[in-house]
């Protein structure tokens, strides 16, 4: 039984025992006779608390869903690992030595350098989550630091909304502004010798990636209504702020430093971090399909999957093992229709079928020459090989006058990080495919 649930079952238990000591007493009377003033003012008070039980249930129920969220995620990407044991250990902090990466299944809150902040204590002891901490704003308006605890449950909410962390990207808490992240690319070799001949020597190889903390403002509202009434308050804006994170996370990661030709994607460098596709157009192009056909990129019948195929071997070609693959759900659509001349769904290639599949409506369908609006970009790699460095550090700010005359309230939520694609060579896009509808 985890902590929240032990504490939803203490409360159960002291609202059970208040009720029989008080509450079912006066209950018992008023079902024989009017109530005096004097109880009537007792049963007031048994009412009052009965609402605040509720609303601290509600609160822990809220936690707790939220909770089995991030173990749902964390499960399947234990499951999905059909390539080995996790990476995370290759990755390492260049100042400390050690492990700088967290497992798929890992806590963010348990990493060494998520550590609480000066003030968490202050803020948990006034609010009871998230949600009543916006409630309280909407009052005073301003902004405030999110506690540790609660900045890394959204950090793990976004991972689990993300589609590139359910592909297994890489992720390195940052206790400073810019961390220095060592990978071991080869370990020391070992040789046999002739008798008495010499041992040669030989050391681990390691390269660098340096991330340096960015700022990304997600931007969610709500009616003022239901900041100062929702019992389930910390839940709903919780997961909307992962959602908004997650989505931006998703469209940086896969697309940064791309400002035309995919729809509406414009995320010039800086701002943003660089991604995959832009990674790859500058430094290893030919890991970018798909480009030649001026009207995108049709399937053809009878051989359905080659441009798939084609995407996961241009990874594979350069001894690297795709973990994933990333389309939004027009493209999914588009695979899931094909049939045979006979009307039979056609059987997925294992080459396909063996690598997990995830889908993100934030990567867009545009218009590529003739093909109108059905043109989509499918992404493949080593996802472990996209690293996603994360500063703790959670920022609320409500904008309580921008929408004053529709009577709803703002809340952008400041995220920092950095999106590094370690290795181009670990990835491949295809441009211009073809999707449903």
């Amino acid at each position: 039984m985890s902590a929240i649930q032990k504490n939803i079952a203490r409360l159960l238990e002291e609202r059970a025992a208040a009720w029989e000591k008080v509450g079912k007493p006066l209950a018992d009377i008023a079902a024989t006779r009017e109530l005096t003033p004097a109880e009537k003012s007792s049963w007031e008070g048994v009412e009052a608390d009965n609402r605040a039980f509720e609303q601290r249930l509600e609160t822990l129920r809220g936690h707790l869903s939220q909770e089995a969220q991030i173990a749902e995620f964390s499960r399947s990407l234990h499951q999905s690992e059909p390539f080995g044991a996790s990476s995370a250990g290759q990755w390492l902090n260049r100042d400390t030595g050690v492990r700088a990466a967290l497992e798929p299944k890992q806590a963010f809150i348990t990493h060494p350098n998520a550590r609480a902040e000066k003030g968490d204590d202050i803020a948990q002891a006034m609010f009871s989550g998230i949600g009543q901490m916006v409630r309280a704003l909407t009052t005073t308006g301003g902004s405030a630091i999110v506690p540790a605890s609660w900045s890394a449950t959204l950090i793990d909410l976004a991972r689990s909304k993300a589609a590139i962390t359910q592909a297994g990207a890489t992720i390195i808490p940052m206790d400073t502004q810019t961390v220095n992240i060592g990978r071991a690319t080869g370990d020391a070799s070992a040789a046999f010798r002739a008798e008495g001949g010499s041992i040669a020597t030989s050391d681990p190889t390691f390269d660098n990636v340096t991330l340096t903390a960015k700022t990304m403002s997600a931007l969610v509202k709500g009616s003022l209504e239901f900041f100062q009434d929702a019992d389930n308050a910390d839940e709903v804006v919780s997961n909307a702020i992962a959602r908004a994170i997650a989505g931006k996370l998703d469209q940086v990661a896969l697309y940064g430093g791309i400002t035309a030709g995919a729809g509406a994607i414009s995320l010039p460098t800086p701002p943003n971090p660089r991604g995959i596709l832009a990674a790859l157009n500058a430094q290893r192009p030919a890991n970018v399909l798909g480009t030649a056909a001026a009207n995108g990129t049709v399937q053809t019948v009878g051989r359905y999957y080659d441009e798939l195929i084609d995407l996961l071997y241009t990874v594979r070609d350069s001894n690297e093992t795709p973990t994933g693959l990333v389309w939004n759900s027009k493209v999914s659509r588009m695979y899931s229709k094909a049939y045979d001349t006979t009307g039979q769904p056609l059987n997925i290639p294992s080459a396909v079928s063996d690598v997990p599949r995830f889908e993100s409506n934030n990567l867009p369908s545009y218009t590529l020459g003739t093909m109108a609006s059905r043109a989509n970009d499918v992404f493949a790699g080593d996802f472990s090989q996209l690293i996603i460095g994360q500063r703790l550090g959670v920022t609320l700010q409500l904008l309580t006058e921008r929408y004053a005359d529709t009577g709803e309230i703002g809340i952008v939520a400041h995220w920092r990080g950095d999106v590094q694609p370690a290795r181009p060579s670990a990835f491949a896009v295809y441009r211009g495919l073809q999707g449903a509808l």
